[in-house]
């Protein structure tokens, strides 16, 4: 193995450990009370390494939610077409493999910011969805509207099970969500498909 290689893997190490370290204090405290210190100390690291890295614990927090993101955008840019079932389940096993993260990005402890570029990921993987499935091409604000109606729901029904400590059984949220979901299809197709 290669010096660079040890390096690169010892780089993703450090960067994995301020991230997980960063989040479990997010979860205690807001990021304005957390310092480098405190959290060089939490993951047993020190503040040279922490600084070769970042500049402070915002560009930290920043790094986190863009990683979060690219998570997801990875996650929603299958094509999920016929298979909403399929989408909630990888959805919630990304949730559930990542509680400590879900906690604090599902569970409205988000910045507006975040909630935005979030929202907007779901949007446009469920707007691609509805027009291939329903062979929608032109989309117009009524359309809109629906959909932002769906994220509404099953993003507050998400950030609920989220802030309830994951208590309702997964399958159970999962089989309504996508009930609900088989229901409204059903309208916006009726309303909008060239089929």
């Amino acid at each position: 193995m290669s010096i660079e290689n040890k390096e690169d893997r010892r780089v993703r190490k450090t960067k994995k450990a301020l991230r997980e370290g960063l989040i479990e204090l997010l979860n205690e405290k807001s990021i304005q009370n957390i310092t480098v210190k405190e959290l060089t100390d939490k993951v047993d690291i020190h503040r040279s390494t922490f600084y070769a890295n970042f500049k402070d614990v915002y560009e930290l927090y920043s790094h986190v939610e863009d990683s979060i993101i690219q998570e997801i955008s990875n996650l929603v840019s299958i094509d999920y077409t016929f298979k909403s079932n399929v989408f909630f389940n990888d959805l919630f096993d990304y949730i559930n493999k990542n509680r400590q993260v879900s906690r604090l990005f599902f569970g409205g402890n988000i910045s507006t910011a975040f909630s935005e570029r979030l929202t907007g990921l779901f949007k446009n993987a469920c707007m691609d969805c509805w027009c291939q499935e329903y062979n929608v091409s032109t989309i117009s604000e009524e359309m809109d509207y629906y959909v932002q109606f769906c994220l509404s729901g099953w993003l507050g029904a998400i950030g609920m099970w989220v802030s309830r400590d994951f208590e309702y059984p997964m399958e159970r949220l999962m089989k309504t969500l996508s009930d609900i979901d088989a229901s409204v299809g059903k309208v916006f197709e009726s309303k909008f498909s060239n089929k």
